[in-house]
């Protein structure tokens, strides 16, 4: 009794034959394979078959021969039909079968490369992105380092030019501006920026420093201050935000990668820095920059002969009335922690020569 012939499903493509082909089995006997499917049968002598590899992936196996009604093609289909075919094939298919294995090998090879390489691609922005975000202050503070100074105050006037409609700066003579003006010279002599002190007629306990040299301190501010010296301490701390370039990395930390970018490639004048006012508007420092500018703009009073007890006087004073509407305290928060170790810097300085400022404060408070 003779054994059937172990089959394999397959998909045959053919003259007459669907557009989506017929699915079927096939077996071999002797030298020749046998396919059918629906009623059909066909026949092709194992010395006219043609062995491929095809598919998306490289992982079909394609046999292919010619006949007088034209050219047919059979997709091995299922996880077994090609080793049924490698199995049940005479022969006279060995070399064919190698090389068509060989294909195989390399094709599946550079797929799985080609997929590499996609994942990467598809991969890299993302882990890019990761990766700045975990090393975003990293990031900032080498980009602001390479920026040269006459770039930086050129950003700066860019941001104050974007931000000088929205607010109603006080005259040059008045007693307010004329006093923060005084200060802010005092404390900057010999910088390598060019400063220039505003004020700005707005009920806000607040005052910020722009990139560059840009300082504008709020009339609500000055109505919270006691005496001169609380608004020096103000503007100590503003003036070492900038010196420690502080503004500018906080300005490349809120832009982002682009604006990595753009220092990299030594662009200061692009879109990327479109939206600075906006950004710069709504920065807040965090708990290490605070704590330096605190220091620096103790030393920075020190050597202008101003009483450093103003600035810790009155950030401590804010921070007692919780913050409530003090924007101040959003852009530089006055923790317990750092009002304790402005203290203690404070205390360290010691006694120190004087020179206390001459004002009619007064006539300042009445003037707003």
């Amino acid at each position: 009794m003779r054994l059937p012939r172990p089959e394999f499903n397959i998909l045959l493509f053919g003259p007459d034959l669907p557009a989506a082909g017929l699915r079927g089995r096939a077996h071999f006997e002797d030298a020749v394979l046998v396919l059918h499917g629906r009623g059909h049968w066909y026949t092709a002598p194992v010395a006219s078959l043609a062995l491929k590899t095809g598919g998306f992936d490289g992982r079909q196996w394609l046999v292919a021969w010619e006949s007088p009604l034209g050219t047919f093609t059979a997709i091995l289909e299922g996880e077994g039909a090609m080793e049924t075919f490698v199995d049940q094939a005479p022969e006279a298919l060995a070399g064919r079968l190698h090389l068509a294995r060989r294909q195989h090998r390399g094709r599946e090879h550079r797929f799985r490369l080609a997929l590499a390489i996609a994942g990467v691609a598809l991969f890299l922005p993302v882990f890019a992105l990761v990766w700045f975000w975990l090393n975003a202050d990293r990031f900032s503070q080498w980009a602001a380092e390479q920026v040269p100074v006459e770039q930086e105050v050129r950003l700066g006037e860019m941001a104050f030019a974007q931000m000088r409609g929205g607010l109603k700066l006080l005259p040059e003579d008045a007693p307010a501006d004329e006093l923060v003006e005084r200060i802010g010279v005092r404390l900057t002599v010999g910088s390598a920026y060019p400063y220039h002190f505003h004020v700005a007629d707005d009920p806000r306990v607040n005052a910020f420093a722009l990139p560059g040299g840009h300082v504008v301190v709020f009339t609500g501010l000055l109505k919270a201050a006691d005496c001169a010296d609380e608004v020096a301490g103000v503007l100590a701390h503003e003036v070492s935000h900038v010196e420690s370039r502080h503004s500018l990395r906080n300005l490349i930390h809120a832009l982002g990668l682009r604006a990595v970018m753009a220092v990299a490639l030594g662009d200061f004048a692009g879109g990327v820095w479109g939206d600075m006012a906006g950004e710069l508007a709504g920065l807040a420092y965090g708990r290490d920059l605070e704590r330096q500018a605190d220091l620096d703009g103790l030393r920075l009073l020190r050597r202008s002969g101003l009483p450093g007890d103003g600035m810790a006087r009155f950030f401590e004073k804010l921070a007692a009335q919780d913050g409530e509407g003090i924007d101040l305290l959003s852009s530089h928060p006055a923790s317990k922690e750092r009002l304790r170790e402005l203290r203690a810097a404070l205390d360290a300085q010691g006694d120190y020569p004087q020179q206390s400022l001459r004002v009619d404060w007064l006539a300042v408070k009445a003037g707003l």
